[in-house]
């Protein structure tokens, strides 16, 4: 079973994500930050990486760098509610499969 791992400060964000993926029936895992992510990373096999780009310990874009040199065949996409284009760059260089936009109303 594939394994996601979701990395968000915003609850909200988390069990939304977390309910869609599971009910796809992906084995789910939620932190709400970078220490934490890097502690189930450690623990756990995970296959795929689901992360937000400001989070209050850290980037997820440097993030993703850290995690495709570590874990190479671990993969990571990234969400943001504030997108620009030199963080995509900068995300798809480090290695992400993807950075995508939450859109304006993330209620």
């Amino acid at each position: 079973m594939t394994r996601i791992l979701i990395i968000d400060d915003e609850e909200k964000i988390r069990t939304l994500l977390a309910r869609i993926l599971g009910l796809e029936d992906f084995d789910v895992i939620t932190v709400s930050n970078l220490k934490a992510a890097t502690k189930r990373l450690e623990l756990d096999d995970i296959d795929v990486v689901v992360c937000d780009v400001k989070l209050p310990d850290g980037s997820g874009v440097d993030f993703s760098k850290l995690v495709k040199n570590k874990y190479p065949a671990t993969e990571v996409i990234l969400l943001t509610a504030f997108g620009n284009i030199p963080d995509g760059v900068q995300a798809i260089k480090n290695g992400a499969f993807d950075y995508i936009t939450k859109g304006d109303d993330n209620n």
